[in-house]
């Protein structure tokens, strides 16, 4: 299983939680989940009721979160988890997440470090006997269509690029696509900002098709090719 957020869910989330340090920011999750996983549409920021009281603790007032239930079901999507900021903290659930967390929703906690940088987990609540398990995190690039959650297709073969520059990551890149048959299906992992303005359009130009481009919590990209069938 897999959280897919779309750019604009986790920028508002991010922001809201870097706006609020150093206090614990929270809000409301809207998507939609299938036995692949969540698609995250919307993050909906709202006020922490415990703002005032202590930095390290959040709490969702009851009218917040069914005015965002009654928006996402008119809107034809369902509220799926929730989210909140630990200010300086790593994002793992506290003894404190599990007591108020509901089961077979997602947790999704943004560590805010200095107001800046942050880390984003997400965790699915089990029950009390189970506990949380943690759930990848990844963010869409490409518009998702139908309201699906989107799949990763499995791939034939994975290109581990992650720490080079250009232009050895498009000629590396370039070089293991001709290496393999037509049809193939072809991972190409890389950290080289740059090289995702322009390796999609290399390869496109040459035929491949990009199935999937996605960005993960680690700070790395992950773009999913078929090779060219007529080769």
């Amino acid at each position: 299983m897999t959280v897919w957020f779309t750019p604009i869910a986790r920028q508002v989330m991010v922001e809201h939680c870097k706006e609020v340090y150093p206090r614990e920011g929270c809000g409301i999750l809207v998507g939609t989940n299938s036995p692949s996983g969540w698609l995250i549409a919307r993050s909906i920021p709202v006020p922490n009721k415990k703002a005032t009281e202590r930095p390290d603790r959040f709490e969702i007032d009851p009218r917040d979160y069914l005015r965002v239930e009654r928006e996402a079901e008119r809107d034809g999507w369902r509220v799926v988890g929730f989210f909140h900021s630990h200010p300086d903290v790593p994002p793992h659930p506290s003894a404190t997440d599990a007591a108020f967390a509901w089961a077979n929703y997602l947790t999704v906690i943004v560590a805010v470090y200095g107001g800046t940088k942050v880390r984003v987990r997400a965790h699915l609540f089990q029950g009390a006997e189970q506990g949380f398990v943690e759930v990848p995190v990844l963010v869409a690039l490409q518009p998702v269509l139908a309201r699906e959650v989107p799949e990763l297709p499995p791939v034939d073969r994975v290109v581990e690029l992650v720490g080079e520059v250009e232009p050895f990551v498009s000629l590396a890149a370039r070089s293991a696509v001709k290496e393999v048959s037509a049809g193939t299906l072809v991972a190409i992992r890389f950290d080289y900002e740059p090289t995702l303005h322009t390796l999609p359009r290399l390869l496109e130009g040459e035929g491949h098709a990009v199935l999937r481009l996605c960005w993960n919590e680690e700070g790395a990209w992950e773009m999913v090719v078929r090779v060219r069938s007529d080769r």
